[in-house]
């Protein structure tokens, strides 16, 4: 017992210091608005975002609910409107090549209480720059999508984060 004491004390001092810091896994956030249940209406051509604010919703404890659903006419309606995603050359190569991106992945929400208006057509965005290896163009496709997926993940983040402002 002894033995373990001077190794366990600052292992102990790290672990209180970093969680009182406020560090959380990445991720693992979740927002606690006021509401508990939400109506949501999102275009049907976006399932991947679906899935992800549908899992972010979820964990944070708020029942989901069809917009058209009758029984749940009393709750908030959240509207999100289609994936703009963009990309354009941040730099280039001397042969005049992209050789960093950058892509943008943006969403119009609107969040509505009857007739009030919590959040009143907002634009969320996010922006990542990735570095193009002209000699494997696959990688690059794969690489792009990856950064998509964690694109979606933030931009549902940020929603979380603005859903819980606005339930205040």
């Amino acid at each position: 017992m002894i033995r373990c004491f001077p190794i366990s004390l600052p292992l102990a001092v790290l672990l209180m210091t970093t969680i009182g810091c406020g560090y959380n896994l990445r991720g693992t956030t979740t927002a606690a608005p006021e509401f508990t249940d939400l109506r949501l209406q999102l275009p049907e051509s976006e399932p991947e975002f679906e899935r992800v604010l549908l899992r972010s919703l979820q964990t944070a404890g708020i029942g989901v609910h069809e917009a058209g659903d009758a029984g749940a006419r009393n709750y908030p309606l959240l509207t999100i409107g289609p994936e703009l995603f963009s990309g354009r050359p941040a730099s280039t190569t001397v042969q005049a090549r992209a050789a960093q991106i950058t892509l943008q992945l943006a969403v119009r929400v609107n969040l509505t209480d009857g007739e009030t208006a919590l959040i009143d057509r907002e634009n969320l965005s996010v922006e990542r720059t990735y570095y193009q290896d002209l000699r494997n163009i696959s990688g690059n496709r794969e690489e792009a999508e990856l950064l998509r997926e964690e694109m979606r993940r933030d931009l549902a983040a940020q929603l979380m984060r603005r859903l819980e402002a606005a339930g205040r």
